[in-house]
């Protein structure tokens, strides 16, 4: 449903009433409460400004012109990593204007919204106020979701080795001699996975000219006790006895193990190993794999942009909010009703 503020001329009032009756038919107007809720933030939104204009460009220059899908997720990435929220005052509703937001580095989801719907005006890329009783945010009209996720996903992925402070796929390459009687090592130290992982695979390939037994552990713990003739903890569903060549992954570990190679016979083992291993990213399950949330306005599709979802929130990503959603054109003031 889509409705829009009806405007009367000032002359047109007076040729129908005359000035003393004014006053009498400007009561009469209904007033639409929709418009007259939003206009404290419409207001702050800034359409066409050469400053911001520069800023968003500073933001996107590594995209290639007319990219829309690679300028909205920079300009989303960049609020979502370099501003902090804010919290209004304690009993006030403040509302700031972008630059405002950009001065102070943070702002309330109104703020962040407001900023970012500028940023995306001032560079020619449409976008829409969303409002909820108890929450704001942006929608960017004429976005290809498929295109867009080309663009997140390496976003996102960028952001976990960031908080890893390497890649989330680590290979090892290694030609050796494993001594008959010895066994070998190589993985973590057995802690438990950061909160941005759900699991950890284990992709290997071996080949040795004597038979190798071979293990894979949580811990390097277990690798000391086997080499102690202790008893050890290992995954049951990947020991393999007597091997020359295996390839094979372990999926779904929690720990940050390894695997163990084992020489239990006398003579010593040429042997060449590969192995990754790839740390799996939370986000994936907690935002949905390649799932951007987008709405239909006037059989256009518009990609939903919360910049209050915190380092791995990405364009699309939808935080589940309840009741109505109004979204608003800042230009025209028409608005419409999200399903």
């Amino acid at each position: 449903m889509k409705k829009q503020l009806v405007r009367i001329g000032i002359a047109v009032l007076l040729l129908s009433v005359g000035l003393s009756g004014c006053n009498e038919l400007f009561e009469q107007i209904e007033v639409d409460p929709v418009l007259q809720g939003a206009e404290p933030y419409l207001n702050k939104i800034v359409l066409n400004d050469i400053d911001l204009r520069a800023y968003a460009n500073s933001i996107v220059k590594n995209c290639t012109a007319g990219d829309r899908e690679c300028q909205v997720n920079a300009l989303y990435r960049h609020i979502v990593e370099n501003f902090n929220y804010l919290s209004d005052p304690v009993g006030v509703e403040l509302i700031q204007s972008p630059q405002e937001t950009i001065d102070i580095g943070g702002g309330d989801c109104e703020d962040l919204s407001i900023l970012l719907i500028s940023l995306l005006e001032n560079i020619g890329i449409k976008a829409y106020l969303v409002l909820t009783e108890d929450h704001a945010y942006a929608l960017a009209y004429d976005i290809n979701a498929r295109e867009l996720w080309n663009y997140v996903e390496p976003s996102l992925l960028e952001q976990v080795e960031n908080d890893l402070g390497e890649s989330i796929r680590q290979t090892h390459e290694q030609s050796f001699v494993l001594e008959g009687g010895h066994n070998w090592y190589y993985g973590g130290n057995g802690s438990s996975l950061k909160d941005y992982f759900n699991y950890l695979n284990i992709s290997y390939s071996i080949d040795s000219n004597q038979p190798l037994h071979l293990y894979v552990v949580p811990s390097r713990d277990d690798f000391d006790k086997l080499n102690e003739c202790k008893t050890f903890i290992q995954y049951a569903d990947w020991e393999c006895e007597n091997i020359l060549t295996v390839t094979d992954t372990c999926h779904y570990l929690d720990k940050y193990g390894g695997i163990i190679l084992s020489n239990e016979k006398w003579q010593d083992a040429s042997v060449s190993v590969f192995i990754e291993f790839y740390f799996r990213p939370s986000f994936y399950e907690l935002f949905g794999e390649e799932e951007i949330i987008s709405y239909r306005i006037d059989g256009v599709n518009c990609v939903v942009l919360d910049p209050t979802a915190g380092d791995y929130g990405f364009p699309g990503y939808d935080a589940g909010i309840t009741g109505e959603k109004t979204a608003i054109d800042p230009i025209t003031k028409e608005y419409t009703f999200l399903g």
